[in-house]
């Protein structure tokens, strides 16, 4: 019987989307699966993949909002815009209230014209934009029209500020936490971040990376949700 329909993956920090698809190729031994969406090697949080035929439900499912919990440092930028690259910049932080901070946040609901950052999965010119920063080839990136519909602040200090993003498809969380320094009257990176819902689907309901990686291949295959269920969600 062919395998097809979908799986909820909570992938670690420290790999790659790509990494995780390789490994469910593996067990199952199907070549055919792909995921819903590219999380950084330094994010965790909800990958969803798709097995066999239901590959043809991808471009539907990248569509879908994601939700982020993100940790923005204050007062340092990188290169990469988050904690995996080298500093590129200093500012002081000012006396920040938590109010204002909030407040700040929730200016952002709404659409927002973002760039992609330089180490970003943009093809330019037929290569990822990564593959040009690394070998310090300066390109041009198209700005995007993205859509946050909600911005709230979870826990804040004078460094950090940790905040919850409902946001549509193509927004760069590590672009908002710049530009987020920058209305704060500082520069900063992105310390952390975690994806916690696609659409309908939330991580609570996703087995960890390790689970798939001790389990054996029927169990895996059980774990997979009908294609119906896919069709019938699919924007």
């Amino acid at each position: 019987m062919m395998l097809s329909g979908m799986l909820l993956v909570h992938k670690p920090p420290g790999v790659t989307s790509h990494d995780v698809v390789q490994l469910v190729r593996r067990k199952l031994a199907v070549r055919r699966i792909g995921h819903t969406g590219t999380l950084d090697p330094i994010a965790e949080g909800l990958l969803i993949l798709l097995v066999g035929p239901a590959t043809q439900f991808q471009r539907a499912f990248q569509a879908h909002e994601k939700t982020y919990e993100a940790v923005l440092r204050l007062g340092t930028q990188t290169d990469t815009a988050d904690a995996d690259g080298t500093p590129t910049r200093t500012a002081p932080i000012p006396a920040l209230e938590r109010e204002h901070v909030a407040q700040v946040l929730a200016s952002f609901c709404g659409p927002l014209s973002q760039t992609p950052p330089a180490y970003s999965a943009v093809k330019v010119k037929g290569r990822p934009a990564y593959w040009w920063a690394r070998r310090k080839h300066a390109v041009t990136l198209a700005p995007r029209v993205v859509h946050l519909a909600e911005m709230t602040l979870v826990a804040f200090t004078p460094e950090t500020v940790t905040f919850r993003v409902r946001c549509s498809a193509g927004t760069y969380v590590r672009t908002l936490a710049e530009t987020i320094a920058e209305r704060l009257g500082t520069v900063g990176h992105l310390a952390y971040l975690v994806r916690l819902r696609i659409g309908d689907w939330s991580l609570d309901d996703a087995r960890p990376l390790s689970w798939f990686q001790s389990a054996s291949p029927e169990l895996v295959a059980s774990q997979l949700k009908p294609c119906e269920s896919l069709q019938a969600l699919a924007p």
